[in-house]
């Protein structure tokens, strides 16, 4: 994967683990994603106009967008019902975590990917570290701990989370290299997933307007970062492989790590500093494979 490429999921990554930090913090998370939508729908509108010379795209491109949006609006949902339901340091993870076991395989099949061994590695290492970031310690008789945890209901919506998120990153690439502008795509897909769950927001509409009174502020960054972070994942696609964006993008569980243990306090930083640490090692072993 290429230095530019590295360096754009990188960024997507930071951007990534804020907004999620950002939304976990709300207090109606699903209200708090729609607004995100209606909010970046406005933010990124100048933009999106000086950059998209054209909308005349094909009826194939244009059905590609709408099941974009379906998926992530699918994605926003489980996310928003993970975080009802469990802690940042085990949701995010988990729901991050199953996209590099996914997506190469995926990949292969669906866009005729042919990844190298180093980048396999790569993806197994990283997959290996989200493992180690759900232990409860390092002893023998917790490293089976997570998969007993995947029973609880968080971490079945945390997995729901991964499983659409590898759906929305095979959708995504298919589109951007159909030569679909990144800008111009992020914008008619994010807002408008959030705008889809409008029927389910607004059966309670008192709720929905007190979480813009009490988090716009969360609710405005949130939608310049979850909308420039996808711009800067979707450019990095056009330079490399899904099936080595996808695992790279899991750098964002290392700044969801470090943010859990310094802003929210959470325990267990040694399996945390182990798991992020393999991350690390295996986005590096992506960053050396060549495509």
């Amino acid at each position: 994967m290429s230095p530019i490429a590295l360096a754009l999921v990188t960024l997507a990554a930071a951007s990534h683990a804020t907004w999620n930090l950002l939304t976990k913090q709300g207090r109606d998370r699903l209200a708090f994603l729609w607004w995100t939508g209606l909010a970046g729908t406005a933010l990124f509108l100048p933009a999106v106009l000086s950059t998209t010379p054209t909308w005349r795209w094909p009826a194939a491109t244009w059905a590609g967008i709408a099941l974009a949006a379906v998926v992530r609006a699918a994605y926003l949902a489980a996310l928003g019902g993970a975080y009802a339901r469990g802690d940042l340091s085990l949701v995010y993870p988990l729901a991050r975590g199953i996209a590099p076991l996914l997506v190469p395989p995926v990949a292969v099949v669906a866009l005729g990917e042919r990844p190298t061994g180093t980048g396999i590695l790569g993806a197994l290492v990283v997959g290996l570290g989200v493992y180690v970031l759900h232990l409860p310690g390092l002893a023998r008789g917790q490293r089976l701990a997570p998969l007993r945890a995947l029973r609880a209901a968080p971490a079945r919506w945390a997995l729901l989370t991964g499983c659409l998120t590898t759906v929305y990153s095979i959708v995504d690439t298919w589109n951007v290299r159909r030569g679909v502008p990144p800008l111009g795509y992020a914008w008619a897909t994010i807002p408008l997933a959030a705008l889809l769950l409008t029927p389910w927001v607004w059966r309670r509409p008192a709720a929905c307007l007190a979480e813009w009174r009490t988090a716009r502020v969360r609710i405005l960054a949130v939608a310049v970062l979850m909308t420039g972070g996808y711009t800067l994942v979707l450019l990095a696609l056009r330079l490399a492989p899904v099936s080595y964006v996808a695992p790279a993008r899991e750098l964002s569980i290392v700044f969801g790590t470090l943010l859990g243990i310094t802003v929210l306090g959470e325990p267990r930083p040694g399996p945390r500093l182990v798991g992020a640490a393999l991350i690390v090692t295996g986005v590096l072993l992506l960053s050396q494979a060549a495509a």
